[in-house]
């Protein structure tokens, strides 16, 4: 028998075609195209860069809240110098780290220190240690100004609410028939009590100057 062998046309892969540099053999090859129904696909949602932006302003918000909080319920330094009486007075102001000094020791708390001053000038006559460490503190320091009765009464009215203390009461000081006048207030302070201040305000000497007492003291606990 007589065996014919016949050849095909087919080119073989990587023939003629492709090493000519057919383009469209390469681009075949390179190609992707996107389909949408292709969920391996992950193109940038456009909420994630609102997001960033919402994180960031919360942030600074947040921040912002704090610093406030810190910067009045935290203070520990006096935040004013001067004030201005109802009458137009200007008062240059001594803090209380420096005009209490006698009755500072591990209390009162700092942030109760820097909302309490006297008026500069005001000369320490005497001061009295109530609690002696026994009970909760209790303590007062006496002054003289040349500031009259009225504008240290002006003075402690003023002050105390610019200050953070709520003015519970101004009246005839009770122990006192002289005419000394007594302006309360209280203050909520971090170490976690009530702090009670008396302004105590006798009347002017023949002499122009006014005798003061700053009394300071730690409200019990009320639980």
């Amino acid at each position: 028998m007589d065996l014919v062998m016949t050849s095909t046309d087919t080119e073989p892969a990587g023939g003629p075609r492709a090493a000519a540099g057919d383009s469209s053999v390469a681009d075949d090859a390179t190609e992707v195209v996107y389909d949408p129904d292709d969920h391996g696909y992950q193109r940038m949602s456009l909420r994630t860069p609102a997001l960033i932006v919402l994180g960031i302003a919360v942030f600074i918000l947040v921040g912002g809240v704090l610093a406030s909080i810190f910067a009045t319920s935290g203070t520990t330094t006096l935040p004013v110098r001067t004030l201005s009486l109802p009458d137009g007075t200007s008062v240059t102001l001594t803090p209380a780290t420096t005009a209490l000094k006698p009755i500072i020791s591990s209390e009162p708390p700092s942030d109760i220190l820097a909302a309490l001053a006297v008026p500069a000038g005001s000369v320490e006559r005497h001061f009295v240690n109530t609690d002696q460490n026994v009970t909760q503190y209790d303590r007062s320091v006496s002054f003289t100004t040349g500031l009259s009765s009225d504008q240290m009464i002006a003075f402690f009215q003023t002050l105390l609410p610019k200050l953070g203390w709520k003015i519970t009461s101004t009246a005839a000081a009770t122990q006192d028939a002289t005419g000394t006048t007594e302006v309360l207030a209280t203050k909520g302070s971090q170490d976690g009590f009530y702090w009670e201040v008396g302004g105590v305000v006798s009347p002017t000497t023949s002499a122009g100057v006014t005798p003061f007492t700053i009394e300071l003291f730690e409200q019990p606990d009320q639980d």
